[in-house]
């Protein structure tokens, strides 16, 4: 299907534009409302746009950070989703983004968490999951995030692509604010790191994006461990979380994407602090105040990078009559993703595993053919 790619990447930035983002690596202590979450009142605020709330106290509390702003009379804080929070004795989450999940005897929403984490499902929970996804589709405009390693986050300096794969719905992940809290994810953190970065960029066109379930993708779900990079995947279109739905989402047939103007690039602290540290617009990437304190390795943050490839389009091939795209190509030789992954085709290609449900392989370009 052909697609407008500069009229989508337009218009997802003109709608960012109309939802500017609330600075979430706050210096001041924002406007306090009373909320209660797990049955305690604290002072809060919500950021993300009302997708989560930073709560505060004086005192130390179990699984609090210490707050980092100088001088505050509250030293304490935690980040939770909006959907745990009561304001007024009702949830103080908008209804337009929220999951929503049907109320019946023996229907509620840890039952419906529960079978977010149950891979294998028979067809009535399938059906069930399906249509708590569809509560909350992805919209244009709609910010979504892609964990990246310090490397990664380097060669997008690069090229312009969303790297195909997994990604979230920043409304549904906007609490998870430390390298810890991230690791969920399915990114590739490790215990320790004192930072984590994402990849963040506003949708310009939901059919980009499929829910990563089976049978469409149910050769993720039986990858061995020792094929595997990342968190495994459930095939039930959530990631693996004790406590939360958080909806996954893939590029369609995990191929790369037009990176959109907009795009940022974003660094977790050990603290909770969250920094944007470079905006792309113009084929280039530039810095969001250089004086931020974080260590990416290989990106001089002080300066604008000038990207070097623009992705246009997916390239959809077959090589070998396996599906897949092309990452990269020269007159000999392409690396080709496969576009289904699974334990049988990665034993018939030998492709490696470069991320958490992405798989190439270097061929000769001789073998491959367009998709039809």
């Amino acid at each position: 299907m052909t697609r407008d790619l500069a009229s989508r990447r337009n218009r997802a930035a003109a709608l960012q534009q109309r939802r500017p983002a609330v600075p979430a690596d706050h210096t001041e202590t924002p406007i306090l409302a009373t909320v209660e979450w797990q049955g305690e009142k604290y002072p809060g605020a919500p950021y993300a746009d009302g997708a989560a709330w930073e709560l505060f106290s004086a005192l130390p509390r179990p699984d609090f950070l210490p707050n980092t702003r100088p001088g505050t009379e509250f030293p304490h804080r935690r980040f939770v989703h909006a959907s745990e929070v009561l304001r007024d004795g009702v949830p103080a989450v908008a209804d337009d983004q929220a999951l929503t999940v049907p109320l019946a005897p023996g229907l509620d929403l840890e039952y419906v968490r529960r079978l977010t984490q149950t891979p294998h499902l028979d067809p009535a929970a399938r059906a069930l999951l399906d249509r708590v996804r569809r509560s909350a589709p992805l919209a244009p405009g709609d910010l979504l995030e892609r964990p990246v390693t310090a490397a990664q986050a380097a060669r997008l300096m690069e090229t312009a692509a969303v790297p195909g794969g997994f990604c979230y719905r920043r409304w549904d992940t906007a609490h998870l604010r430390t390298p810890a809290a991230r690791s969920v994810l399915g990114g590739e953190t490790e215990p320790g790191d004192r930072w984590a970065f994402a990849l963040r960029w506003p949708v310009a066109d939901p059919a980009d994006y499929e829910a990563p379930v089976a049978p469409d993708y149910e050769g993720l779900t039986a990858m061995p461990s020792s094929d595997r990079r990342g968190m495994p995947v459930l095939g039930t279109g959530f990631a693996i979380s004790a406590a939360h739905l958080l909806p996954e989402h893939v590029t369609a047939d995990l191929t790369d994407l037009p990176l959109p103007e907009g795009a940022r690039i974003v660094a977790y602290a050990t603290s909770g602090a969250e920094y944007e540290l470079l905006d792309y617009a113009d084929r280039q990437w530039t810095p969001l105040r250089p004086d931020r304190p974080v260590d990416l390795p290989g990106v001089e943050l002080g300066r604008a990078h000038q990207v070097r490839r623009v992705l246009r389009e997916a390239t959809r091939v077959v090589w070998n009559g396996i599906a897949g795209s092309l990452v990269d190509a020269d007159e000999e030789w392409a690396r080709f993703r496969i576009a289904r992954p699974g334990p049988d085709v990665l034993s018939r290609t030998g492709a490696e595993a470069v991320r958490r449900g992405v798989y190439e392989k270097w061929v000769a370009r001789a073998e491959v053919a367009p998709a039809v």
